[in-house]
């Protein structure tokens, strides 16, 4: 009988180690090996090499984007900063890059595949003012959203 209940006690506390090592294993390789818990902490848009939007980590948005009717901007590519202020781009490709505008039909977003996944043009539709909400879609949702980058589409003078 004590061999028994010896035994019962030892397969327990055999279960117990295995099942502490098997959660600790998945949940170091799951960060090591996934790649979706990106640390994004705030963006910059550049257009020709030169930041015109920029929220950096912890701090205020600066910058807006300002057209006339018709206008197309350059090619503005969006990089991401992680806690530390460094510039990355997901190289997952389950991200991929979204937007929203407050106020539709002022500026329209142009996407093409052969300016890259992170890049865009904006094109001036109509007098007026909106924000744009810069997204980091993953699988059905956003995991980043900027704050509203103020587009300013006014006539020439």
């Amino acid at each position: 009988m004590k061999n028994s209940t010896l035994y019962s006690i030892f397969k327990t506390f055999f279960t117990i180690v295995l099942l502490i090592s098997v959660a600790a294993a998945c949940s170091n390789s799951a960060s090591s090996e996934d790649d979706h818990d990106e640390d994004f902490d705030g963006f910059r848009l550049k257009m020709n090499g030169t930041t015109i939007v920029e929220q950096l980590p912890e701090q205020s948005l600066t910058g807006e984007i300002e057209l006339a009717p018709g206008e197309e901007t350059d090619l503005i590519t969006v990089y991401f900063l992680n806690h530390d202020g460094d510039e990355f781009q997901p190289q997952d490709n389950e991200y991929s890059l979204g937007y929203e505008f407050d106020d539709e039909g002022i500026v329209e977003f142009e996407q093409h595949a052969e300016d890259g996944r992170w890049s865009f043009h904006l094109h001036a539709e109509a007098k007026g003012v909106t924000d744009m909400h810069i997204k980091v879609m993953h699988g059905g949702h956003d995991d980043f959203t900027s704050s509203g980058i103020h587009v300013h589409v006014e006539a020439a003078e």
